[in-house]
């Protein structure tokens, strides 16, 4: 019998016991320890840092939460935050470091596509789950199995319903693609979402297979904002994170250009409505939460995350939350929720058994009820509403 056979085998059994117990008497799963650990896998610093700030808050702010009620059945947990610098090798180091140093039981985590693609097929085979809050590049989990999760929409189930609203307001006929080369997530929306997505809706994409390209960070768009003004398209659809859409959008208005942008959720971070003023109103995109709309649910959320950021990483973008930390807030949820129900003991030599509890839990997770969280499918994506958005006023603001 292999060692896999085995693991495997010694998990069932001890699940199955607990499963009986726990539907048969009042059972309540000695945990040991003082505290259970958990990992925040964060971009602190870097082009995501206000993003991966407002995630850290997030999932403290569940941390908070659960342990005001008396944690998990009387033990606290503890967040362990380390910084991915935006950098997908920090990512890996910082991965490291909260499963070999800390022994974290599971990850909150990533946020971007390009850093997944670097710590997840780590995380497989340091045999620990992540649980990231973005990385939403399509295919990206199932081709990490079994260990990866993502409590995000991928971008080609957010991209269709955006289409479909920005069609309907602007009257869109044809199109152009302007896209990241660099960035895994804004290059998957540019070069493989976008295109069908706007085909599907009977809209002509002039820039066919070849889109108006540039590199993350890049800071000047003249040259490419000159060529898209020549097609003369009815609106523009970006592969981009909120800060280069920023920069593209503002200098799209310097030339003249009237037209409209839209994209998928990336597009969302970086203050996008905030910084670009009157530049970026009417511009598209799509979430799954938003506090503006926010239902009677996510009000503890609400409370908690505001309450907690007035003492971590307190800036005027960290302030309120938007759906990322929610994302994180109920992945720690999910993770309390995998430790009751499969008996995780949180003793140091049964670290794997734990973990590997854990992922099992997370694999066939299809009822979650979360702030904005329903669980995972089969390849690990996760389970979630759109809400299509438009810039108004200074502000995202879900269409009515």
């Amino acid at each position: 019998m292999g060692r896999k056979t085995a693991t495997a085998i010694i998990v069932f059994l001890s699940v199955l016991v607990c499963t009986l117990a726990f539907n048969t008497s009042s059972f309540a799963g000695p945990i040991a320890g003082k505290e259970i650990k958990i990992g925040g896998l964060f971009p602190i610093t870097g082009h995501g840092a206000n993003v991966g700030k407002r995630e850290a808050i997030g999932t403290q702010a569940a941390v908070d939460v659960i342990n005001a009620k008396g944690g998990v059945y009387g033990v606290p947990l503890k967040l362990f935050i380390e910084d991915t610098a935006s950098n997908p090798q920090e990512g890996v180091n910082a991965l490291r470091k909260l499963a070999g140093d800390y022994k974290v039981l599971a990850i909150v985590g990533p946020h971007y596509s390009s850093m997944g693609e670097t710590t997840f097929p780590l995380g497989n085979r340091l045999k620990i789950i992540q649980i990231a809050v973005a990385s939403s590049k399509p295919g990206l989990a199932a081709a990490n199995r079994p260990y990866a999760f993502r409590n995000t929409l991928t971008e080609d189930k957010v991209a269709g319903a955006v289409i479909r609203e920005f069609k309907k307001r602007y009257n869109i006929k044809k199109v152009a693609i302007m896209t990241d080369i660099k960035d895994a997530v804004s290059k998957s929306v540019g070069t493989k979402v976008l295109p069908p997505a706007f085909k599907a809706q009977g809209i002509e994409v002039i820039t066919g297979d070849k889109p108006v390209t540039f590199q993350t960070n890049d800071t000047q768009f003249k040259a490419q904002i000159t060529k898209l003004k020549a097609m003369k398209p009815d609106g523009i659809g970006l592969g981009a994170l909120g800060p280069d859409a920023l920069n593209i959008i503002t200098e799209a208005r310097r030339q003249g250009m009237k037209q409209h942008f839209m994209s998928t959720a990336p597009i969302m971070e970086g203050e996008l409505p905030e910084k670009g003023g009157k530049a970026v109103e009417g511009t598209f995109a799509g979430s799954y939460w938003m506090m503006a709309v926010a239902s009677g649910e996510s009000q503890e959320f609400i409370k908690a995350y505001k309450k907690r950021s007035k003492t971590m990483y307190a800036s005027r973008f960290t302030e309120n939350p938007d759906y990322y930390p929610v994302n994180a807030y109920d992945a720690v949820f999910m993770i309390v929720e995998a430790i009751k129900h499969m008996c995780v003991s949180n003793k140091p030599g049964e670290l794997q058994m734990d973990r590997d509890k854990i992922m099992y839990y997370m694999a066939t997770l299809r009822d979650f009820e979360g702030v904005a969280s329903k669980g995972f499918n089969c390849v690990g994506d996760g389970v979630k509403d759109v809400i299509v958005c438009e810039i108004k006023n200074g502000r995202w603001k879900a269409l009515k």
